[in-house]
């Protein structure tokens, strides 16, 4: 089910927006011989494993060419009493829930990968404290992640808890204040070392904060250390980027310390310069309800706008290429009919498609990445010629365009018409100078690529 928020958001306008979407796209991925494509923005969603009438969801899912689902691994609920082995999954304290099992299964079938989030702390862990206070020793935390990854071995994306940057997800937290995020610092590290000795190939995604917050993701990013100073370890840095405006990169980043979907770029660079490193985004939560506001959202947008927000949101994810590890939509289904209830699917509760429903399913995704063969290396004089040939393998049929650009200018342009599984080749021809380029390809419903070509 979908994460069960009870949140507002701060807007600064609750009618319909209409704006011009976001067209320009691009995601690292493979030249000519290599044998592995660079990694490109996962398309994710929170959603149920069942829809309201009965049917499994997973082959919505996969019309939707989703990559991922996310789902929450509740520690208070699995874990009521304190168990005798923490680490043993086995162990009879724990209740595991079957819907995961189910979705590990579904998803093996129909290509979906499976994400989870790991959060609240049992009462026995925490003095007796709400579920969001952090346990009074972060490796009970640790042991259970180390039980839960034995339990499912096919998960490798692994969220450390929710929203840790606010007073009613995490404690202790408060406004502007060091304790939640030095709290948060141990707690990441300890699971960090627990996953990664479970499986070395488990993705572990920490900070996973908001758009505003008790204290802002930049301040939370900045006191997000150890006692002794260092940055608590990491795979993905993860953010939930409610949007405040229309998504576009164009604008200057919001006052105040907030990062919505516009402020990607100016939190990737702070991401970086707190790891010194370039750390990708693993964007879990994006979404914009439609028709009217809730208990949960302030903000709405007409039905057509929701579908055009939608498609901005993942083309910025996408233009910004290697930064983003993956970007969610929250959620598949509208909460059930009731008072204050959330529009913020792409159906219905009655399972009514929306137009956001068709705007997923042509948002750019990761299973559906072309294969291009370019060589590394060509001559001016080749390209003047119109003989820089890119080989395009589309998986789904549909418009290729192929650029050939230095910084934001585009070179060199070819667009055809591609069919899924057939290797399509395309020809640059431009005046060019000797330098590097890129190249980048888009082709329909795909995450794009890009690769860097010397010109000679």
């Amino acid at each position: 089910m979908s994460p069960p928020y009870t949140r507002r958001v701060l807007s600064p306008r609750r009618n319909a927006v209409r704006c011009v979407v976001i067209a320009s796209l691009a995601v690292v991925a493979p030249m000519l011989g290599a044998a592995q494509q660079a990694q490109a923005a996962e398309k994710a969603i929170w959603g149920p494993v069942t829809l309201s009438d009965g049917r499994s969801a997973f082959p919505l899912y996969r019309e939707l060419g989703v990559d991922t689902l996310q789902l929450i691994l509740n520690w208070r609920d699995v874990a009521q009493v304190r168990p005798g082995d923490a680490t043993d999954p086995a162990d009879p304290a724990y209740a595991w829930p079957q819907e995961i099992a189910t979705a590990i299964a579904e998803g093996d079938r129909h290509g979906v990968r499976i994400a989870l989030r790991v959060y609240d702390t049992p009462g026995w862990a925490n003095g007796g404290g709400p579920a969001m206070r952090t346990p009074d020793d972060p490796g009970d935390y640790a042991d259970f992640l180390t039980a839960a990854t034995r339990r499912y071995p096919a998960v490798r994306r692994w969220m450390i808890w929710t929203e840790p940057n606010r007073n009613d997800r995490f404690l202790p937290n408060n406004a502007d204040g060091r304790d939640g995020p030095r709290a948060y610092a141990r707690l990441l590290d300890r699971a960090y070392v627990a996953l990664k000795a479970g499986n070395p190939r488990n993705i572990v995604i920490g900070g996973n904060t908001w758009t505003s917050g008790t204290v802002k993701p930049p301040d939370f990013l900045r006191f997000m250390r150890l006692p002794d100073g260092r940055t608590p370890r990491l795979d993905w840095f993860g953010h939930n980027p409610f949007p405040f405006r229309f998504p576009s990169l164009r604008g200057a980043p919001l006052a105040g310390g907030f990062r919505d979907i516009s402020d990607l770029d100016t939190l990737s660079g702070e991401v970086r310069a707190a790891y010194g490193r370039r750390v990708p985004l693993w964007l879990s939560e994006y979404t914009i309800q439609s028709n009217i506001g809730s208990n949960i959202f302030a903000t709405f947008v007409s039905r057509p706008d929701q579908a055009r927000y939608l498609t901005a949101g993942y083309a910025i994810g996408d233009e910004l290429g290697a930064s983003v590890a993956g970007m969610g939509w929250l959620a598949l289904l509208d909460e059930a009919p009731a008072p204050g209830a959330a529009h913020w699917g792409l159906l219905t509760y009655a399972l009514e498609r929306k137009p956001a429903f068709a705007a997923m399913a042509r948002a750019p995704s990761e299973r559906l990445r072309p294969a291009v063969g370019v060589a590394r290396a060509v001559t001016r004089s080749s390209v003047r010629r119109g003989r820089l040939a890119v080989a395009v393998t589309p998986k789904a049929s549909g418009a290729i365009t192929v650029e050939l650009r230095a910084g934001a200018v585009v070179r060199a342009r070819v667009r055809a018409t591609g069919t899924a599984g057939r290797r399509r080749t395309l020809r640059l021809r431009g005046a060019i100078r000797r330098g590097r380029y890129t190249l980048r390809v888009r082709s329909a419903r795909a995450a794009s690529v890009t690769r860097t070509i010397i010109v000679r």
